[in-house]
């Protein structure tokens, strides 16, 4: 984009860094974004940017290689290309113009980059629309169902399918195991961990793509009649890995045609999750919906041609490009000529045509609830919950995003390559198929990547259980005149729901020594609150760890087995095994063996009391007193250059503890391989008020800026760790309250 001379931007920033824009044509707005995302976020949207390209080796050395050769296989570059050619115009203009804006940042401040940028070959090169849309795909490809599927095999190889399918604990789970489903026989899954097998050193090194990216989120709608001012407040919190500089950005954006302030993808035009006009708010949580399939080739696979990943430190890295009637070869030699079985890929990210941006200038514009979801009939990627409240009273739930319906079989682990599961033919679920609800009588709507429906189209087996969406339920029942300042106690409510469950189970050790006798005794009577202070809740989750060690030997799925260096790489592994062992513990203990011939694993359990208080006592001193889950549990937040370089580990922010953990409102999962500290948690907080903008509040867990030490990289740090909001200012007299500072930028093609 190209703009006279005389149009400028004004960029006020407030105490908390936080940009407000000012312009008067919509595409000089969305350039001021593009200025602003650079001047905060540049060396993070260069991350995603090369990682998109299969190019990130080339700062980060042998670690980013499995990461770069998957992206290369699945040619997410060359897609993302084609699905940005295939925008409306609207949709290009605006990507021009955001583009427009990085490139004028980086003409004008070039010579003064962020530390990062004395780690890379070369300086960034200019960006490119396409671009921006490969940058949205990367933040969202291992969000879906890859890395189960490939666990589930492996587990169902290992352990049979009734443990398996008792793991997850999906009520569809079973139909898809059935003869009548269609389930992959055992040698079909022995063929995929064969080949899973033989990329043992690739899939360890991915996992660090996987670690966190999974997704989660809390979100609510609260309708007026339940509400101090009469009108809506929409509230929630994105669960993500909580990695440095942070997945969203906050900024504010003001113009002739909209009025939006909201959390922004750096690198990505507009507002896709969170934001708010002077009309209608919107927010969403993870659709956890069943959007890629794993099929088992057997049939030779003709190398298209060879890639070569340059790598920082080593030698250029050869890559075969390959693809089958399904989908691109992801792990395997094809063109070996050895017989060896390869896998293949389909994800709805690079399957039908992604429109995701034609939805994004639009929704901007909306006045209401319904117009804003007639917007969304174009969103493809990701599957999301989405919540909407408008000032005219309405709240509305909608599932928004391609829901591609396939055979059964297809949905548990992988599958045969042939045509019965591939997906020609195929075509996303219209948009008003897909479920959705309005101003329910109850007053208020709760996702929290919950099972949304037991009709209309199949959404997936793999979505979270319903602890924390019945606690906030629980929570808004007791509200009945709701102002935001209700809002925070919500956001970091501890109680698990899900505790009672395990400690009846819990309940039935017999501990031999009596250190274990007394951790065991902490447990009684405790109130289920996840508090870092909580000593109770440290030996609760030593013991949940514990037991999921107990149950990876005991079914031959844990260990250098499944975690490392076959596949799952051990960090996922611990994820998934540490949520399934959950499951048994909750429902199936006895399913394990050497639980005792009465199915009571009372001698087990006792063990790991005893092997709990001694870990604890060597950790934390004898005298329990000074035991406390947030010794343990402390934020994880890796910087993700840092992790790789060591000259760069000061980039890494500082540690802190916190409380809550994957089953609580306040998010904290647990990655066994990392310990108990939390690998993912809630990477913004936000409460819209519908009655009063300016009302309104958010937080994220670092700061608006990813420069460290600039001032607003951690200053917003201590009011998240408390779980407080900080004021989102809107109208023009709340921006100039909190103003620090303003400039004018002239408006500028590049």
């Amino acid at each position: 984009m190209t703009s006279p001379e005389d149009r400028t931007a004004t960029i006020t920033r407030d105490r908390w860094g936080i940009g407000h824009v000012r312009t008067a044509d919509p595409l000089d707005a969305f350039w001021a974004q593009g200025w602003l995302a650079a001047a905060d976020r540049l060396w993070q949207m260069e991350w995603d940017r090369l990682r998109a390209q299969g190019r990130w080796a080339s700062v980060a050395g042998q670690a980013a290689v499995a990461e770069d050769s998957l992206f290369r296989r699945i040619e997410l570059a060359a897609v993302s290309r084609a699905h940005y050619d295939g925008l409306t115009d609207r949709a290009k203009a605006m990507t021009e113009a955001y583009v427009g804006g990085i490139n004028a940042w980086l003409a004008a401040n070039g010579g003064d980059l962020p530390a990062e940028f004395d780690c890379h070959p070369t300086p960034p090169e200019p960006w490119e629309p396409w671009q921006c849309v490969a940058v949205y795909k990367v933040r969202h490809i291992f969000m879906g169902t890859l890395h189960r599927k490939l666990w589930r095999g492996a587990v169902t190889v290992a352990a049979g399918p009734e443990v398996a399918r008792l793991m997850v604990g999906s009520p569809g789970a079973a139909s898809a195991m059935t003869p009548a489903g269609g389930g992959p026989a055992i040698d079909l899954l022995q063929d995929a961990v064969a080949v899973m097998d033989g990329a043992a050193a690739e899939l360890a090194d991915l996992a660090r793509g996987l670690a966190g990216q999974e997704g989660g989120s809390n979100s609510w709608a609260i309708h007026g009649s339940r509400t101090a001012s009469g009108r809506p407040i929409l509230a929630g919190d994105p669960h993500r890995g909580i990695e440095f500089p942070n997945a969203y950005h906050q900024c504010h954006l003001t113009c002739d045609a909209f009025d939006v302030i909201g959390l922004a993808f750096p690198g990505v035009p507009g507002f896709p999750h969170f934001g708010h006009n002077d009309g209608v708010a919107w927010a969403i949580t993870h659709g956890m919906a069943d959007d890629t399939d794993v099929f088992v080739e057997r049939e030779p696979v003709a190398v298209i041609r060879t890639e070569m990943i340059d790598v920082h430190g080593a030698d250029p890295v050869a890559v075969p490009i390959a693809s089958t009637g399904r989908g691109p070869v992801i792990l395997g030699d094809p063109g070996a000529g050895d017989g060896r079985p390869v896998l293949s890929m389909m994800w709805t990210g690079i399957f039908a045509p992604d429109t995701t941006f034609d939805s994004l200038w639009p929704m901007l514009e909306a006045r209401s609830v319904d117009e804003f979801e007639r917007t969304q009939a174009a969103w493809a990627l990701p599957v999301n919950n989405l919540l909407t409240a408008d000032i005219g009273g309405d709240i509305s739930f909608h599932l928004r995003g391609h829901v591609v319906e396939r055979p059964v079989a297809n949905r548990w682990t992988p599958v045969p390559g042939n045509d019965d599961h591939g997906w020609d033919g195929l075509e996303p679920v219209p948009f008003d198929r897909l479920h959705a609800w309005r101003n329910p009588e109850r007053g208020f709507l709760v996702t929290a990547n919950n099972r949304t429906g037991d009709s209309g189209p199949y959404i997936s087996l793999d979505f979270a259980g319903p602890a924390r969406h019945d606690r906030i339920v629980q929570l808004l029942y007791g509200l009945e005149a709701a102002t935001v300042a209700d809002m925070p106690a919500i956001h970091g409510d501890v109680r698990s729901l899900r505790a009672p469950a395990v400690l009846e189970t819990l309940s039935r050790a017999e501990p031999r020594t009596a250190e274990g006798r007394a951790a065991h005794d902490l447990l009684h009577g405790w109130d289920c609150e996840v508090r870092a202070d909580s000593t109770a809740a440290l030996v609760f989750g030593t013991v949940k760890r514990l037991w999921a060690d107990e149950v990876g030997r005991q079914l031959g799925i844990g260990g250098a087995r499944l975690g490392g260096p076959a596949w799952p790489p051990a960090i996922i592994a611990s994820r998934m095994l540490f949520d399934g062992a959950g499951v048994l513990l909750r429902t199936a203990a006895n399913m394990v063996p050497g639980m005792g011939a009465d199915g009571q694993p009372a001698a087990v359990l006792g063990r790991l009391f005893d092997q709990a208080a001694a870990e604890l006592a060597e950790q934390y001193g004898p005298d329990p007193a000074g035991w406390a889950w947030g010794a343990a549990h402390t934020m994880l937040s890796p910087h993700p250059l840092a992790s790789v370089r060591p000259e760069v580990a000061h980039l890494h922010p500082p540690v802190d503890p916190c409380g809550g953990d994957g089953d609580t409102v306040r998010a904290g999962t647990v990655m066994p391989h990392t310990g108990d500290r939390s690998a993912s948690s809630s990477v913004a907080r936000y409460a819209f008020d519908l009655g009063d903008w300016d009302a309104s509040g958010w937080v994220v867990p670092h700061g608006v800026s990813g420069v460290r030490g600039s001032g607003y990289d951690l200053d917003q740090r201590e009011a998240w760790l408390a779980c407080e909001l900080l004021p989102m200012a809107y109208s023009p007299s709340a921006v100039a309250a909190v103003a620090v500072s303003t400039e004018t930028i002239a408006i500028g093609g590049a």
